[in-house]
């Protein structure tokens, strides 16, 4: 095992690499791996690959049922309802401020779950500098009922100021609508794209949650923002329109020269 493990770091880890995104490492590491197998074995001479088919006879049999490779922790959110995993902090719901809830934690995703294992919000793990995974839809969905207290709340202070500006200049229904539909959006998307619509929208005017929820679904869909067609200001010149009767005057008087 050990010589394995300085096969695998002095082939594939060395130089030092620079991590983003771990499944985007995984995928490119099993490519890098196929190829290695391609290649002769220092001291049998034969490809790596055939001498990996040999050896597949003697492999014990793998277990019926997949492992999960999963920790789990009881935790207790403060009274932001942020919850601690390492040195990382985490949304959950704000009617678990200061509650204790299961987290799940494997190497790429932290999952906020309640007594009966049921998905409160999901993460993906973070690591390097970043400190805070934040998960909007929840705090969303209870704000959508008391519109007028949210400008009180962390929760507005921690939100772009670009929606913090939009939000100020909303009527209570207007606030409704919005947080309803950020709710919405944000199940499936992020903030930033949200924020994107906002900004797009706000170009000409103050804009109604409708406008937003347009552009938000042309940016989703690929089919990018559309700019409003310029009308020519030239118009063509068209002869004064005289009101009166003298044209009528002018026709009669010259029908009665001919007869």
């Amino acid at each position: 095992m050990e010589a394995m493990v300085k096969y695998v770091r002095n082939n594939f880890f060395l130089p030092e690499r620079r991590v983003f995104q771990l499944d985007e490492l995984n995928a490119k590491l099993w490519e890098e791996a196929e190829k290695d197998r391609l290649r002769p074995h220092y001291e049998k001479k034969e490809k790596i690959s055939q001498l990996f088919e040999e050896d597949k006879h003697a492999f014990l049999h793998l277990p019926a049922k997949e492992y999960s490779c999963v920790r789990y922790e009881t935790l207790k959110a403060d009274k932001y309802g942020f919850v601690q995993v390492d040195t990382k902090k985490y949304s959950t719901s704000p009617r678990y401020a200061k509650q204790e809830v299961l987290v799940a934690i494997t190497y790429n995703q932290v999952t906020i779950l309640t007594d009966e294992y049921e998905k409160i919000v999901n993460h993906n793990r973070i690591y390097g500098d970043v400190s805070k995974s934040m998960i909007w839809q929840p705090y969303l969905s209870l704000m959508a009922r008391r519109p007028t207290a949210l400008k009180y709340t962390t929760f507005y202070s921690q939100l772009p100021k670009r929606w913090q500006s939009y939000l100020n200049d909303c009527t209570v229904e207007e606030k409704k609508q919005v947080l309803k539909l950020l709710s919405t959006l944000l199940k499936e998307h992020s903030l930033e794209k949200a924020t994107e619509a906002l900004e797009i929208a706000s170009e000409r005017s103050h804009p109604s949650p409708e406008a937003i929820k347009q552009i938000f679904h042309q940016l989703i869909h690929g089919r990018g923002y559309r700019e409003t067609l310029e009308m020519k200001t030239s118009v063509p010149a068209m002869p004064v329109a005289e009101r009166g009767i003298k044209k009528y005057d002018v026709f009669f008087s010259s029908e009665r020269r001919q007869a």
